[in-house]
């Protein structure tokens, strides 16, 4: 009987490295592709939270704002007081137009933008700051609102700027503004 020798053919040490130096190269580049997609995806649901937050809060201020009987800013802009008309039983608003006798107020304080009055306090907008990223420099202050011309306020601007952190040291700005019309402002002519 004849004994068959098997030959096994081993891996050389040269196939080894390139075999691992291959695997390194990919692992790195798959990590780093993750890496990049993370920072990526901070950065953007950071702006996302500014951009939320402040249109979110311009556009709760408008609705509220639009139907104000009267509005009083303070003088140095960052808060404002406002009545609201009286409504009947239905929710239409009693003819002549009346206050409804709750004192309310939306005003900037300690990064937030803070509605007061009526059932509870709420906070509109966090993150809030008062320097504008789109002014020369970029930090000029500004006022979150400012009347309209004239004696009564018919008009008001509402700008809004927060800030969210959006990936490590790097932070995301967002500024919202919009004019607001009064629609209740009685006839004081009458």
């Amino acid at each position: 009987m004849k004994t068959v020798r098997r030959t096994r053919r081993a891996v050389s040490l040269v196939e080894v490295l390139i075999a691992s130096t291959l695997t390194v190269t990919v692992l790195a580049v798959a990590v780093g592709t993750f890496l990049t997609g993370m920072v990526s995806w901070a950065r953007g649901q950071g702006r996302i939270d500014a951009e939320g937050g402040s249109q979110r809060a311009v556009r709760e201020i408008s609705q509220t704002l639009r139907e104000a009987m009267s509005v009083t800013v303070d003088g140095d802009g960052k808060g404002l007081s406002y009545r609201m008309p009286s409504v009947d039983g239905s929710g239409n608003y009693t003819i002549p137009i009346t206050w409804d006798g709750i004192s309310r107020r939306i005003a900037y304080s300690n990064g937030q933008i803070v509605a007061t009055g009526g059932a509870a306090d709420r906070v509109l907008c966090k993150g809030v700051i008062l320097t504008d990223p789109q002014s020369s420099g970029g930090t000029a202050a500004y006022a979150p609102f400012t009347a309209g011309s004239g004696t009564i306020t018919r008009s008001l601007n509402v700008m809004v700027v927060s800030q969210r952190t959006a990936d490590r040291d790097k932070t995301a700005t967002s500024r919202s503004r919009e004019t607001i019309y009064l629609r209740n402002i009685p006839d004081l002519f009458k």
